[in-house]
């Protein structure tokens, strides 16, 4: 069976039991509501991307227990199994369409403060779009769109089996977090992304880079860049005012991403 069949085949059935548990959870955030809850789903990015087509308010939220075709950056499939966070939010952000890639990292800032908050645990961000516990992904962050219309999808591993994840990912249960379901972090999240958002939409990028900067945790360290077939190694060197990764190249040349998988090389 295609993807595309199995998308279609994939039954869309909201699930209002959990749509009113979320609805206490969200609460206390500007951002997620309306909530559209799903027991399953292909993908909460498709979802969320027909509900904005049919006129969907800001702050629409889409969250599924399970997905069958997750999907990551660059059409990178994201594991979905039950124990995560899968959501997708409808935002308007009506600023310039070059800036709507900087959502990832203010994105990345909220997940971030939301863990830390529900956990204690001390998350980093990996630029453009992960947020780590122990070097290891709990948490992946993906942005579709323009200036009118943006989905922010998030997947975080809560209580996800480490059997069922890749080698370099970890849950938050893994690492002693507490949790018996998802929708406290999610809460965490919607509060501090609508936080995050505002200050963006209204101060621009630098107050979201003037707090980044010390979460991303690898400027002096070597760094090996993926973008689309070029591998490029370098030295982190900073996050300029575009949310662009700059890397010293071994020429000393400076050089600004603004796309592109990190490793670090040590």
């Amino acid at each position: 069976m295609t993807p595309q069949a199995a998308s279609a085949a994939e039954p869309i059935v909201r699930d209002r039991v959990l749509e009113n548990v979320l609805s206490r959870h969200i609460s206390a955030s500007r951002l997620g509501s309306p909530v559209y809850a799903y027991q399953r789903l292909a993908s909460t990015m498709e979802q969320a991307q027909r509900l904005a087509r049919e006129g969907a308010e800001e702050g629409t939220l889409v969250v599924a227990v399970q997905q069958t075709q997750g999907r990551g950056r660059q059409g990178r499939v994201w594991h979905s199994p039950s124990g995560g966070l899968y959501c997708s939010l409808v935002l308007k952000p009506l600023l310039p369409t070059p800036e709507v890639p900087q959502l990832a990292l203010v994105a990345g800032l909220a997940v971030a403060g939301a863990l830390r908050e529900m956990t204690k645990l001390l998350p980093t961000i990996r630029w453009p779009n992960d947020v780590l516990i122990a070097n290891r992904k709990v948490a992946g962050i993906l942005v579709e769109g323009n200036f009118a219309i943006a989905i922010v999808g998030i997947g975080v591993n809560v209580t996800t089996d480490l059997r069922v994840l890749p080698e370099t990912g970890t849950s938050l249960s893994a690492n002693g977090a507490d949790f018996h379901d998802p929708w406290p972090v999610l809460g965490a999240i919607c509060r501090h992304l609508s936080s995050w958002y505002d200050v963006w939409r209204t101060q621009g990028f630098s107050p979201i880079r003037a707090v980044l900067r010390p979460s991303l945790g690898f400027f002096g360290e070597p760094v090996q860049l993926t973008v689309g077939n070029q591998q490029i190694e370098g030295t982190a060197h900073d996050l300029d005012e575009h949310g662009r990764l700059v890397v010293r190249l071994d020429s000393g040349l400076l050089r600004a991403f603004a796309m592109g998988e990190v490793t670090l090389l040590r």
